[in-house]
């Protein structure tokens, strides 16, 4: 019999939990990711004073992390490993895609970490998390004593 580790689940629950709360805190340049356009991120070179927000949540940068982080939540709470990878792959490159366009915009040599605002610091730790819980969350050969079971007959016997 095998027993799941359920402190890597709790870990990657807050793991997720993370992810998908760092949309709401401003992650590079005081810009929150729901002030982001997903289409710009995806299609257009970011402008420096882009004026135009989004009005509508699902098409901001802030959707995918909040799909990854709900994706995070249910392979945590289903203990499936698969959607644990899959919500750390799709923060990682949310994330990714972030940073590389609105933080390498102006060049890389104006970057700095400092620049970094509490939300991506979140998302990050957040995908630690989830990547460790992940990893953690593997099953592993119980002892009788956790598993609950008894000594069969033939041992009683044999002693």
């Amino acid at each position: 019999m095998t027993i799941v580790r359920p402190r890597a689940a709790v870990l990657a629950t807050i793991g997720a939990i993370a992810i998908a709360s760092g949309a709401y805190f401003d992650w590079l340049g005081n810009r929150s990711p729901q002030q982001v356009r997903l289409q710009d991120l995806l299609t257009r070179p970011e402008v420096k004073d882009l004026t135009g927000q989004t009005l509508n949540y699902w098409t901001s940068m802030a959707a995918p992390l909040a799909v990854a982080g709900a994706i995070g939540i249910l392979g945590a709470l289903l203990l499936v490993r698969v959607l644990l990878w899959l919500s750390f792959l799709l923060g990682a490159a949310t994330a990714g895609l972030w940073v590389a366009r609105i933080g390498f915009a102006d060049g890389a040599a104006q970057f700095r970490v400092a620049d970094v605002q509490p939300g991506a610091w979140i998302a990050v730790g957040g995908l630690l998390l989830v990547l460790i819980g992940a990893a953690a969350l593997r099953r592993r050969a119980a002892t009788d004593a956790e598993a609950g079971e008894y000594p069969t007959t033939q041992a009683y016997e044999a002693a």
